[in-house]
């Protein structure tokens, strides 16, 4: 670093997205260049009121209109500390310089522009990111929960976007439909459903939006097929909000307190398991994110049940259309997404995937069949207790009880010990299914079909000894 490293050096190059023959330059001694005729000829365009020697660390070329760019600048090496943002809609003749909102000494590192909204910008300085809904007329902060950090670039991809930083890693901003949608038409609504981004099998659930003008007594949320049939259904109240909320502000020690607490209810019952309960939708003012898994309705399940390899859930989303439809304060909003096959599969279809979700949803049914045995078992072995203890029918319950569910499991770590039963099989069959995105293979159908029979058996055996014993 003895001098000639410092100046004459081109930082940014911006090809034109929409003119292959477009390209736009910058360099860190303060000189902006463009040539439109594939670097044939160039012309200086460095904005007018870009101070000398200013750092041009990247220029952005629109992806929605010829001759627009965006270029930040910085000059804190010059002990100039302000933000230099500049856009131009003349391929450079003219420029504006567009930084109200952003801090006075908070420089600039990037500038993008949204390749789906037009006149979206984000812009990444020294101490965070900004966002600007209005060409760059205004700004304000999106850093959100980030710490005060450099941005020194943004990339819009998908649906995300990714900011890099110095030293402080990488961090990901999602979703950006609720960004993308805002406006008055939103703002001005009472509720607002946004448009779904559309989930990928086997890489992300699917995320839903919406605003809220006013806090809900009750927001519901009804995932439809297709046929408009609903596949699942979520309620949230106002009371769900204020555990929530309770529950995020508890002090460690209350939390540590707190799996005390739950230990001991598990050792007074014998398992330390609790069952998993469905998300419940927010019912605040202002934006509300709801997350679907893309799973169907599971199985049905009993107190303290462990399993090995499997669990109660149910099946994936195969590919196809479907719907969210959400009811708040009076208002019902319905949005269409499209649940989608990873593109990065090869050989894969989106029939494989339907067929494998046929057939893992059957295994489902039968889990939930042998589980609900198992209730109908201990629900009739009370009764007889109380109606006769010495009844010969409770012994013959129990074994069928036992053929279908490892009783002695008291811990996930039990079935280690003992051998797992007919439902578990079940559930680790479907679970060996939906292990990655592909077909069923033909064993899996055969094994199906044994403990298909094997379960029929024990439903057999069961509705005869309920049947003798007049239960």
């Amino acid at each position: 670093m003895n001098g000639p490293e410092v100046y004459a050096t081109i930082y940014t190059i911006a090809p034109s997205p929409l003119d292959s023959m477009t390209i736009w330059t910058g360099s860190d001694d303060g000189l902006a260049f463009i040539t439109r005729d594939g670097g044939k000829s160039w012309k200086n365009v460095t904005p007018q009121g870009l101070p000398p020697f200013s750092r041009i660390s990247l220029i952005d070329a629109s992806p929605h209109k010829r001759g627009t760019a965006y270029l930040a600048a910085k000059r804190y090496q010059l002990d100039d500390r302000a933000p230099y943002i500049y856009k131009t809609d003349d391929y450079g003749q003219t420029w504006t310089k567009i930084v109200n909102g952003i801090r006075l000494d908070d420089f600039a590192h990037a500038v993008r522009e949204d390749f789906k909204r037009p006149g979206l910008l984000y812009a990444g300085t020294e101490h965070g990111i900004y966002v600007s809904f209005d060409d760059g007329a205004r700004w304000q902060s999106l850093s959100r929960n980030l710490p005060d950090l450099q941005v020194s670039d943004i990339a819009l991809t998908g649906n995300a976007a990714v900011i890099a930083t110095h030293g402080r890693s990488l961090y990901v901003m999602d979703d950006l439909t609720p960004i993308r949608e805002l406006g008055p038409s939103v703002t001005g609504a009472g509720v607002h459903l946004y448009r779904p981004f559309d989930p990928v099998r086997g890489v992300s659930g699917a995320n839903f939006n919406y605003y809220l003008q006013k806090p809900a007594d009750s927001v519901k949320v009804d995932i439809l097929d297709a046929k408009g049939a609903i596949i699942r259904s979520f309620t949230g109240t106002k009371s769900d909000s204020a555990r929530a909320a309770a529950a995020r502000d508890t002090t460690r020690a209350a939390k540590a307190d707190s799996v005390i607490r739950r230990e001991s209810i598990g050792a007074a019952t014998g398992c330390d398991t609790r069952p998993q309960q469905d998300p419940k939708p927010k019912t605040a003012a202002g934006l509300n994110r709801f997350s679907w898994d893309l799973r169907y309705p599971g199985a049905t399940s009993f107190d303290c049940m462990i399993l090995w390899g499997g669990s109660a859930s149910g099946p994936v989303a195969p590919p196809g259309q479907y719907r969210i439809r959400l009811t708040a304060n009076g208002r019902t909003e319905t949005q269409s997404f499209t649940v989608r096959r990873d593109p990065r599969l090869i050989g894969v279809t989106d029939a494989d995937l339907r067929e494998q979700f046929a057939l893992a949803q059957k295994i489902n049914k039968r889990v939930s069949e042998a589980n609900d045995a198992v209730i109908r078992i201990r629900v009739a072995r009370s009764q007889l207790q109380k109606r006769d203890p010495s009844s010969p029918f409770i012994p013959k319950l129990t074994k069928i009880e036992e053929d279908l569910y490892q009783v002695r499991n008291r811990s996930g770590q039990d079935p280690l010990n003992f051998p797992i039963r007919l439902n578990n099989r079940l559930a680790a069959l479907q679970r060996s299914v939906e292990t990655g995105e592909a077909r069923p293979t033909a064993a899996a159908y055969v094994v199906f079909k044994e403990l298909s029979s094997d379960l029929d058996r024990e439903l057999a055996e069961l509705a005869a000894t309920l049947k003798s014993a007049h239960l």
